[in-house]
């Protein structure tokens, strides 16, 4: 996709804004986007939600910067940044410190409820 402000090079950031029901779009390549103060490294979701809760004193529990996964080595500190955990370890040793943050990611819910799949439609043996 072409940059939709200069129309020469390349996009590379891709923004969508909804506004009541509104999407407008842009592309734009590097320059451009560095010209109009478009960050070229997007907001990460988990992050910012991580980031909240600090905020908002929701994890009182205190683990030290050093403190470190015995399976892969992520730290808290790591999480924090990234929102991504190294391993399934990491959910064992980081667990006081994630449960906080559970009903915050699932709506209010502690226990996930995905959906059912539907049954197929019965075949008539006709």
């Amino acid at each position: 996709m072409i940059c939709t402000s200069c129309k020469k090079t390349e996009a590379v950031v891709f923004i969508k804004h909804i506004i009541d029901n509104q999407v407008s779009q842009a592309a734009f390549c590097a320059a451009c986007a560095a010209k109009a103060h478009v960050p070229l490294n997007p907001v990460n979701p988990m992050a910012a939600l991580l980031q909240l809760a600090a905020k908002a004193g929701a994890s009182r529990a205190r683990v030290s910067a050093a403190a470190r996964c015995p399976g892969c080595g992520t730290s808290w500190t790591d999480f924090r940044e990234t929102g991504r955990l190294g391993c399934a370890c990491c959910y064992d040793h980081f667990a006081d410190l994630l449960r906080p943050l559970v009903p915050r990611v699932h709506a209010g819910a502690y226990v996930h409820r995905g959906k059912s799949p539907q049954t197929p439609p019965r075949r008539s043996s006709a």
